[in-house]
């Protein structure tokens, strides 16, 4: 049988259609490029995409390398030339087997090499290559580098003499490194009255990770303030920052916040990941029948959808998820962020800028004189945003935006709140998306559990599941969890529901009518994926309680 090639795959999977393939011939005859690039820069597909197909044309194990951490004796034994020239990351020794991540798996000559090099039989497994050339770099960096004795010989002096002089400065960027070395989100340095904590977040959960001698705090804290063009002078008021730093050939930039506590300033960095991938849909978590309620939402050609939840619980990603799956070959996308995270080539994206006067609101003016389908508002922050998407949506067009509210039916006194009428929005509003990130079991240390009765009884377990947890490993930094998936409830405005809108109805009495027609609850979606062996019942209880 004829291998297929893997335009004909990701067609077949509904990844891309016939339009985005002539599309990308058109592009061809000017670029001369491979068309499997143009797919892949004007958006159509991502390099993750692309490897997954051909993870499964050749028979082997796709892996996500975004949140694995590769064992120091397996990087010993293929070396750092090797790994950036081919692409491979070696991953780990299992036994008597190496486990390796490649970009090419046809290449058998490398197959062969890295069997002599181990003198062991070789696991392959595939990934893109922007995801290996990244992980490669900075494992076998922190291979010759290794961070925490860096920092540990750092501080060393101050423990015998506090007024030791210390390279702040190169301390500072060694936490940098440490941070963005593990994904984690935020950095907290947090001033105690013995000593300050220095605390990653990482897939939404506070880590310790140092703790450092409290004289060196204010130095610390001027350092960052320096960085992030912050007053130094000014320690009793809150402020922000930005900044950016560059490691390895990647830019992160950071959000800084400073708010004075009785032991000092406490600092918080956000860090936002540019090479971060844009995922389609079906990849991001959702449930068979909550994925088909949110496709039937952004197939609607008007209307108001939001996505609600708190900071940091994916709504950005679902939101690119969703113009990725809009038609950008027929539709005029435009958007408008604070700030743009990820480049969609085919979607006209702009960023708010209050000291010019740009922002969400004279976004939407502007763009209604655009011939927009899809308007997408980063947020909706103010009544005059929130009247001008209603306003918008009544007059022909998609908006797509979120909310910070707990759940989905919360959205409606959100937008109460914002002077948003009960008329306009029965009739605008089509569809609130809430949703959370759990943490996923780690695959590589995962078992299978059994339940208390307290549990089964506390969690209404249905009379099968699998309920498994991580016992630990170094692929997850021992905390059993690799990777988050999202849980949600998609709330579809009927005309009941709508109804019920008009009549400014209180919210239990909408979500009774949502729930009778078969609306999910959050609770609900993340207990099954704990039954399914997805998350455990201690990440459900953490996140929705």
């Amino acid at each position: 049988m004829a291998k297929k090639f893997i335009g004909e795959i990701l067609k077949e999977k509904g990844i891309i259609t016939e339009e985005h393939i002539l599309f990308a011939l058109k592009e061809q005859r000017t670029t001369g490029e491979r068309l499997g690039e143009i797919l892949i820069r004007l958006g159509f597909v991502t390099e993750e995409e692309v490897a997954m197909v051909l993870a499964e044309q050749v028979g082997l194990p796709f892996i996500d390398l975004k949140n694995v951490t590769p064992h120091p004796q397996a990087l010993k034994r293929v070396p750092i030339h090797l790994a950036e020239q081919k692409s491979v990351l070696p991953l780990s020794v299992e036994g008597d087997k190496l486990k390796v991540v490649v970009a090419d798996p046809y290449d058998l000559s490398l197959r062969d090499a890295l069997s002599r090099l181990s003198e062991k039989p070789v696991e392959i497994m595939v990934s893109p290559v922007p995801q290996i050339q990244r992980q490669v770099n900075q494992s076998y960096y922190l291979l010759e580098h290794p961070v925490d004795q860096e920092i540990e010989a750092l501080i060393q002096p101050l423990k015998a003499n506090p007024e030791t002089s210390v390279d702040v400065d190169r301390l500072t960027e060694l936490i940098l490194i440490s941070a963005v070395s593990k994904r984690a989100s935020d950095i907290h340095i947090t001033p105690t009255d013995k000593s300050t904590h220095v605390a990653y977040r990482i897939d939404g959960v506070l880590h310790l990770f140092y703790s450092l001698p409290a004289a060196l705090h204010p130095r610390l804290i001027a350092n960052w303030k320096i960085k992030a063009g912050m007053d130094i002078s000014i320690q009793r008021k809150p402020q922000d920052g930005r900044t950016a730093y560059s490691f390895l050939g990647e830019t992160y930039d950071l959000r800084v916040s400073t708010v004075p506590s009785i032991n000092g300033e406490n600092l918080v960095a956000r860090i936002l990941y540019k090479s971060s991938s844009i995922f389609s849909l079906p990849f991001l978590g959702f449930s068979t029948k909550d994925l088909g309620h949110i496709k039937g939402l952004f197939d609607r050609p008007y209307g108001i959808v939001l996505v609600v939840g708190p900071t940091g619980s994916g709504k950005t990603t679902t939101l690119y998820a969703a113009l990725r799956h809009i038609n950008t070959l027929e539709k005029n996308v435009l958007t408008v962020e604070e700030p743009v995270e990820y480049t969609l080539p085919m979607v006209r994206q702009t960023q708010v800028n209050e000291r010019a006067g740009y922002t969400f609101a004279s976004a939407l003016k502007t763009f209604l004189r655009q011939d927009p389908d899809v308007i997408l508002v980063g947020e909706m922050r103010d009544e005059e945003t929130a009247e001008l998407g209603v306003r918008a949506s009544l007059t022909g067009h998609l908006v797509l935006s979120t909310l910070h509210t707990n759940d989905a039916v919360g959205a409606i006194p959100r937008l109460r709140d914002l002077k948003v009428n009960n008329f306009l929005l029965s009739t605008s509003l089509i569809g609130v998306i809430a949703q959370r990130l759990v943490r996923k079991v780690c695959p590589y240390c995962k078992e299978t559990y059994t339940p208390t009765e307290e549990e089964k009884a506390y969690y209404s377990l249905p009379e099968t599941y699998t309920l498994c947890q991580g016992k630990g490993c170094v692929h997850c930094n021992n905390t059993g969890y690799l990777g988050r998936t999202a849980i949600s409830e998609v709330l579809v405005v009927t005309s009941p529901i709508a109804q019920l809108i008009a009549e400014d109805a209180p919210p239990y009495r909408i979500e009774s009518e949502a729930k009778r027609v078969g609306m999910t609850t959050m609770r609900e979606d993340a207990v099954a994926k704990a039954c399914q062996g997805i998350t455990t019942l201690a990440e459900v209880k953490r996140v929705v309680g």
